[in-house]
């Protein structure tokens, strides 16, 4: 119960023009006996706001944020990922202090057509800074009367210090925004707008909208891009960390305050991004932001349209380039590269379901029976300890899979291949689990890609099918990068307690 006298302050509903912050829709408010808990983030936890500030959660979903408890407990809940900014966003405000920044290799098109996008912004004093990275010919860029410089690099540095170039360029005219734009991207109306509402949040150094398909489809690559582009982090608002649902943001389309952003380190050149990397340059920039003590912010309600692949190889291509990225990482950021997490207990309950059998099942409610009644010890309660233990659960289940047919396929088609001529009981066992988990996990990956209440984009066959081959593809990668960096950090899997 509150303390006699004590009052908490009332919950004034938050309106559109009013700063507040929406709680994310899997955030729980839990009440009991007159202390109240709010369940969610990512990863979940479970907290107990003062009863000081308590009362402002009894104002529906929103929490208004222009008040000192509301901004504090607006703070508490974001950095957790249990509530997201909302809010005013002004559509008005003059851009003299943002520029941005295209880095372009043999894509005058893709340039001019974004030039001709940018249009609005540029009216309101945006600075377009052009990046040729050796491009052969040199772009003949038709750019528009507005403000823009075009610098070139006589052969091609890769485009980390492309956007290092743009960067120095821009800040040294006066930006205070940098917005990164890739030429294969076009911006949609009030993209800006919203992006530079999350950066007025004087802890945010970078924010990111959400990149969707110029072409949308239904069938094939084309289909399966718009359902699970490697670029579209979905339709979920987040705080990017490693480790959660949106550990990164793509550079393809990025805002920053490169005053907030952390030195790159000894070697990688003059700028935020690390010129070394040539891939997945855009991932050590969020983990080295995240790891300075800066917010970066996903924020799905400002849209950009990219042309996404729409061939087989190249889809398959340009993900097996990517998976080349994981061994850098691994060697910059440890841990956080881990292709598979796990607490003891949540490996167990996953070895127990997948081996489908009865002692497997018996280990798997012994663990979270164990896990529940810890849990609920810490907690004091056991529905939000069952929601805890469920919710971990059924990560597992699902990444145990993920894990065996993505990073560690090589490993799984070694154990097959010796197993392929045995009719002995363990071998098919091995082999009717495998089928499962294909179909299984292809059919999650593709159900969980849908907007909120609605229905998949693409059908489930050829989903599915360029799954696995992406899947495989996104294996070689990491595989090589191992072999490249002579190190298997990225493949090192991490036990947690």
């Amino acid at each position: 119960m509150r303390p006699a006298g004590h009052r908490t302050p009332a919950a004034a509903a938050p309106t559109a023009d009013r700063p507040h912050v929406l709680l994310d829709r899997r955030t729980r408010i839990l009440r009991r006996g007159g202390l109240v808990r709010v369940l969610g983030g990512d990863p979940v936890t479970l907290i107990t706001p003062a009863p000081s500030v308590a009362g402002l959660l009894d104002g529906g979903r929103a929490v208004a944020t222009d008040t000192p408890a509301g901004a504090a407990l607006a703070r508490a809940l974001t950095d957790r990922g249990m509530a997201h900014p909302a809010g005013p966003v002004s559509a008005d405000r003059p851009l003299d202090g943002v520029a941005v920044v295209v880095p372009v290799r043999d894509d005058a098109d893709g340039v001019a057509a974004l030039a001709r996008a940018l249009a609005p912004e540029l009216a309101r004093g945006a600075h377009l800074v052009v990046v040729d990275d050796g491009s052969t010919p040199p772009l003949a860029v038709p750019l528009t009367a507005a403000p823009a410089t075009v610098l070139r690099h006589d052969h091609s540095r890769g485009p980390a210090a492309a956007r290092n170039a743009g960067t120095s360029a821009a800040v040294a005219a006066g930006a205070d925004v940098v917005v990164y734009l890739d030429a294969d991207v076009l911006p949609l109306p009030g993209w800006l707008d919203i992006l530079l509402a999350r950066l007025d949040d004087p802890l945010v150094a970078a924010v990111a909208p959400r990149v969707v398909a110029a072409e949308p489809g239904r069938f094939g690559v084309r289909g399966y891009e718009t359902a699970r582009s490697a670029l579209d982090m979905g339709p979920e608002p987040a705080r990017v960390r490693p480790r959660t649902g949106v550990a990164y943001v793509p550079s393809a389309a990025l805002a920053v305050r490169p005053d907030l952003l952390p030195p790159v380190p000894v070697g990688g050149g003059e700028g935020p991004f690390d010129e070394r990397m040539h891939v997945a340059e855009d991932v050590d920039l969020c983990w080295r932001i995240d790891d300075a003590g800066g917010r970066i912010r996903y924020e799905p309600a400002a849209r950009v349209a990219h042309r996404h692949r729409t061939g087989v190889r190249a889809l398959l291509t340009r993900r097996a380039y990517y998976g080349r990225g994981a061994a850098p990482l691994a060697v910059r950021h440890g841990a956080d590269v881990a292709p598979a997490v796990a607490a003891p207990w949540s490996l167990a309950v996953a070895v127990g379901v997948w081996s489908a059998s009865p002692l497997g099942t018996v280990i798997a409610l012994g663990a979270v029976t164990r896990a529940w009644w810890r849990t609920r010890a810490l907690t004091g309660d056991g529905r939000a300890a069952a929601e805890l233990v469920a919710r971990g659960a059924g990560a597992s289940i699902r990444q145990l899979p993920e894990a065996v047919l993505r990073p560690y396929w090589p490993i799984t088609a070694a154990a097959l291949a010796l197993t392929a001529g045995s009719r002995g009981r363990t071998a098919r066992a091995l082999r009717r689990r495998l089928a499962v988990a294909i179909a299984a996990e292809g059919l999650w990956h593709w159900w969980s890609a849908r907007e909120p209440g609605r229905w998949p984009t693409d059908e489930p066959v050829g989903h599915v099918l360029l799954h696995r081959l992406d899947d495989l593809a996104y294996g070689v990668g990491v595989w090589r990068s191992a072999v490249t960096e002579r190190s298997p950090a990225a493949l090192r899997p991490e036990l947690t307690r």
